[in-house]
């Protein structure tokens, strides 16, 4: 790096001509002028990177270049997003923000990404799940911290910021003893992050490190660690009663599907049960009932548990089912798969997609946003009306971070260039959903080519089993984000009411009692 004033080494790279540079040099002159336009808070030296990036991009260039220059173009937009003021805004549509966490998803989907080195990729990771934890998207920003983690165990910025990660997590749940749990592993990783064997992959990361201290002391002078770890033992919980319900548990354990914010720290049998309720909900006293809001979740929750277990129990079957016996089908030569285990997994699909639209019929209701039942769907409820793309007014800038996380996983869904920059397993969820309710889904055994949902007649997509099966593990861990969003929002917006309504200084407490295991049956 050049010595000087910052402005000046800016400048002097800006004036540097990369047209004789062959791929890889240009990038590495593209990243230093990011770094330093962004170290001097340079928004032309910024652009003129940009302009760099776009030229390099219709060039020939092997994959791992191709995936770097996105990695390097994200670094981009966050250095833009600090130069904006973006840090701590409420605003929800945010375009760089949301322009930074696309390149980042292009470049770990990229073909190229493997290529990368192991701290490159682990970096790529770890800023992945740092913006997806920024716009309230924290249950999956978890799973992705884990995945650089597995790349690169000692990276520092990848343990100090899931610590920060994972204590923003825990303050914003409402039961004490998964708050405690969580915190306990929390200040885990932030201490891990200054540990001697710690990576710390780059100069200039002071500011990080100083953030991660201040983090550990707020959890020192909440609790104490040590003795949180000495009181409660994660493992030394039973799984069931049966061996086949303890395969079931392990499993979900292992996938993260579990409605427990323990599952998120990992495959623990302590969090192998569905104990994610809504916290406590403040009604007018001259309501006898049990607020609806309560209702509507125990529905969701049920379908949600009910549509794992039907996934688990098709993806499990080794054996053909009596009730297909004597089906009198054709072979069609292309290596159909046919059967009850392949429609109790389309099953689960449409069962766990569903929970996207009834989510929003509860979040209409709870927040009185005033849309009409028949125009209520996870894609418009957000917005003023079906047909605008302005934020409704009750939403638009609320300081409810799980509530923006569900506004952005919306977005994954429906809108097609989240789309295009997710994994190939989070593609085409609606489309796959559309034709599971409505047209035709042939499934087949083996690939033949058909790597990808994809239309090879009208109103029929072709797809193989594996990534039927992949799929609805991502829909399944997406309605799971979901619910734990809605709970942990609406346990915000409560906190937020309360504080606001300081003259409803009466209330009585009434408790709903447990409806026992026993009495689920058929009736």
């Amino acid at each position: 790096m050049l010595d000087g004033n910052p402005l000046q080494i800016v400048s002097a790279l800006m004036a540097v001509d990369t047209s004789a540079m062959d791929p890889r040099a240009t990038l590495a002159h593209i990243a230093s002028l990011v770094d330093a336009a962004g170290d001097a808070g340079f928004a032309d030296g910024l652009d003129r990177a940009e302009a760099l990036l776009d030229e390099l991009a219709v060039k020939p260039a092997p994959p791992a270049v191709s995936a770097r220059s996105h990695y390097c173009r994200a670094n981009l937009w966050a250095h833009r997003h600090e130069l904006n003021g973006g840090r701590g805004s409420w605003a929800w549509s945010d375009p760089v923000a949301e322009a930074e966490l696309l390149e980042l998803r292009r470049c770990v989907r990229h073909t190229g990404f493997s290529a990368l080195g192991q701290i490159e990729r682990a970096q790529a990771l770890t800023n992945l799940a740092n913006r997806l934890n920024s716009i309230g998207r924290f249950v999956e920003a978890v799973e992705v911290w884990d995945r650089a983690l597995k790349v690169e165990p000692r990276l520092a910025m990848a343990r100090g910021n899931r610590g920060v990660g994972l204590t923003a997590y825990a303050r914003a749940l409402y039961d004490d003893g998964h708050q405690a749990v969580l915190l306990a592993h929390a200040w885990r990783s932030l201490r891990a992050a200054a540990a001697a064997d710690a990576l710390i992959e780059t100069e200039g990361l002071e500011p990080a490190f100083e953030q991660f201290s201040r983090y550990q002391c707020s959890i020192e002078n909440y609790l104490d660690p040590e003795v949180v770890f000495a009181g409660l033992d994660l493992t030394a919980w039973p799984l069931g009663r049966s061996s086949a319900e303890q395969r079931y548990r392990s499993w979900c354990l292992d996938h993260r599907l579990f409605l427990n914010p323990l599952n998120d720290l990992g495959a623990y049998p302590l969090a192998a049960r569905d104990v994610l309720t809504l916290p406590t909900i403040t009604t007018p006293l001259s309501q006898a009932d049990a607020p609806a809001i309560i209702r509507f979740f125990n529905v969701l929750k049920q379908e949600y548990v009910s549509a794992r277990y039907t996934f688990y129990e098709g993806d499990d079957a080794s054996r053909m089912h009596f009730s297909d016996r004597e089906v009198l089908l054709y072979n069609t030569l292309d290596y159909p798969a046919l059967g009850l285990a392949v429609e109790r997994v389309k099953t689960a699909y449409r069962a766990a997609y569903s929970i996207f639209d009834k989510t929003a019929f509860l979040l209409n209701n709870y927040l009185e946003l005033g849309h009409a039942e028949r125009q209520i769907t996870f894609r418009t409820v957000w917005y003023r009306s079906a047909r605008s793309q302005a934020l409704h007014p009750k939403l638009d800038g609320l300081a409810n971070w799980p509530l923006r996380g569900l506004f952005w996983l919306s977005r994954d869904i429906f809108e097609a260039g989240f789309q295009a920059a997710s994994d190939p397993d989070a593609e085409a969820l609606h489309e796959l959903r559309n034709h599971l309710e409505h047209k035709f889904v042939t499934v087949h055994s083996e690939g033949i080519g058909l790597g990808r949902v994809g239309a090879m007649e009208p109103g029929l997509i072709e797809i193989t089993y594996d990534d039927l099966s992949r799929r609805t593990v991502h829909i399944l861990k997406l309605a799971r984000a979901a619910l734990l969003y809605v709970s942990l929002a609406v346990h915000s917006e409560e906190e937020r009411r309360r504080a606001n309504d300081r003259e409803a200084k009466l209330s009585v407490p009434v408790p709903l009692h447990v409806w026992e295991d026993r009495w689920k049956h058929h009736f």
